[in-house]
């Protein structure tokens, strides 16, 4: 793991200067006590952080949704993305890759050993900043180790710093209970000095916030199946007053679209910022446009048809003449105004999906809180100008499913839909494993169901295997059991 490959661009993403940055010491030094002199050089490494966070969209698109049901291949397949979604995967596999989070965590841990110390160095670092600075480092720990723990399982958990590129590290694998454990301590450690809103609206967007810290705790807490916890936090950022979900239509213009474009909306709650003008960009319009690696799936068309009047459908969500994504490459919903730079936000949360994960919860509650459940899922289907009602199901899994269905809709490529149908399947320890099969064999065209079904009945193939390079570095770390024969 390179430890300090984005500390320079950080400098940028934070500040307008760097020139007392660009003079300080040579690079395997900037991580030395000596380093940790002032504000400046705290702030930097945070902002490394985030920019590993920006470097990380790509797995977060291709591992929350390459084995759902909502996208299919489109005319380009990059290396791996066919094994992806037959769910045939390798070792070798460089989609698997974790880099990225780990050096998210790597640059969270920096700052939450070393900052405290800077407070008596540089007077214009007070208290109150440091706090502030560790809350960010702690929610970005957590955000990361809550991809790691669904995707893989186990992984090493690294709670101090490796503060040379060279350094070798050898560490065993904690197990997942251990690793929600840690995530929940380092959301609400964040919690106690949180910011509600920052100077300006993309650092309120993108940058930790108290509501994206509890719309994080709500979304692990349904993991957990703490289900009273995570109405907590939803109700925490609903009663916050500072955002809100935004009308659907707003003088016959559709209004859901602009949450994408420009973004940073009122309904947003926590988006990984992109500025062309920053020279911060995305590989949107390749993956999801020119190559467009992914398409809407026939299955997802044949959701938003069910309502036509849906305006998160064709000409929003996607292209209704080629099914590409128009939500991550238009500038304009229902037109065909193309966004002509790649810097479209990642949006990891926003208010419909408060609307959503708290209805969830409230369907695990039991049969009394269906009601409830369903006035939620209400709201976010009048939003997007549905006029038809939904009646309540009989039992938890058909609420369950009504839920899916308009998560579905909602966030179409939004790097949910493998997760949520994995989070209903492993309920009550995976009471409903075969909803998860038949999820996602709905996604599949050709004759691989039989072989898609007996690999989805084997809970173990339903993480990922950890790349064979993590495995050669770090001797203790073994192989997730579907894999170790591949291995």
């Amino acid at each position: 793991m390179k430890i300090l490959t984005y500390i320079l661009v950080a400098l940028l993403f934070f500040t307008t200067s760097c020139e007392k940055w660009l003079g300080i010491l040579p690079e395997n030094e900037q991580v030395t006590d000596e380093y940790w002199s002032n504000k400046e050089e705290v702030e930097a490494v945070l902002g490394a952080a985030y920019v590993s966070l920006q470097k990380s969209v790509n797995s977060m698109i291709v591992w929350g949704e390459a084995r759902g049901n909502m996208l299919s291949l489109g005319g380009f397949v990059a290396t791996g993305l066919g094994d992806f979604k037959t769910l045939r995967l390798l070792p070798s596999n460089s989609l698997t890759k974790w880099a990225e989070f780990y050096q998210m965590i790597n640059y969270a841990n920096m700052v939450i050993r070393y900052a405290p110390g800077v407070v008596e160095k540089d007077p214009s670092f007070n208290t109150a900043i440091m706090q502030s600075f560790l809350s960010e480092a702690y929610f970005l720990r957590a955000l990361s180790y809550f991809y790691l723990v669904r995707n893989f399982g186990e992984v090493p958990l690294l709670l101090d710093p490796y503060m040379n590129d060279s350094q070798r590290y050898e560490k065993e694998k904690s197990t997942k209970e251990e690793l929600y454990a840690q995530i929940i301590f380092d959301l609400n450690t964040a919690l106690e000095n949180s910011k509600d809103t920052w100077p300006t609206v993309w650092e309120t967007k993108g940058r930790s916030t108290t509501n994206a810290i509890h719309a994080m705790l709500a979304d692990v807490y349904l993991w957990t199946e703490d289900y009273d916890n995570a109405i907590i936090s939803c109700n925490a950022v609903l009663e916050s007053g500072k955002v809100g979900l935004i009308e659907g239509v707003v003088n016959t213009q559709n209004n859901w679209f602009t949450i994408f474009s420009p973004g940073n909306s009122n309904e947003g709650i926590f988006e990984v910022q992109f500025d062309f003008t920053k020279n911060q960009t995305n590989n949107f319009l390749t993956i999801f446009g020119t190559s467009h690696n992914w398409v809407i799936s026939n299955y997802g068309v044949t959701l938003f048809q069910e309502n036509l009047e849906d305006v998160r459908g064709a000409g929003a969500s996607y292209s209704a003449s080629d099914f590409k994504l128009w939500k991550f490459i238009g500038a304009e919903g229902n037109t065909g105004v193309a966004r002509p730079q790649s810097d479209q936000n990642w949006i990891l949360y926003r208010v419909a999906d408060i609307y959503l994960m708290k209805a969830e919860a409230l369907i695990m509650k039991g049969e009394d809180s269906y009601p409830a459940a369903l006035e939620l899922i209400t709201a976010v289907r009048s939003r997007a100008q549905i006029s038809r009602p939904i009646s309540a199901g009989s039992n938890e899994l058909e609420m369950l499913d009504l839920l899916m269905d308009e998560r579905a809709r909602e966030f179409v490529g939004e790097g949910k839909r493998w997760y949520d149908i994995l989070r209903v399947a492993m309920r009550n320890n995976y009471e409903y494993k075969e909803y998860l099969i038949e999820e996602v064999l709905a996604g599949m065209t050709g004759g691989s169901a039989p072989v898609i079904r007996s690999i989805l009945l084997n809970e173990n193939a339903h993480y990922l295997p950890i790349h064979q390079d993590e495995i050669l570095f770090n001797t203790l770390l073994t192989q997730n059991p579907y894999y170790a024969p591949l291995n």
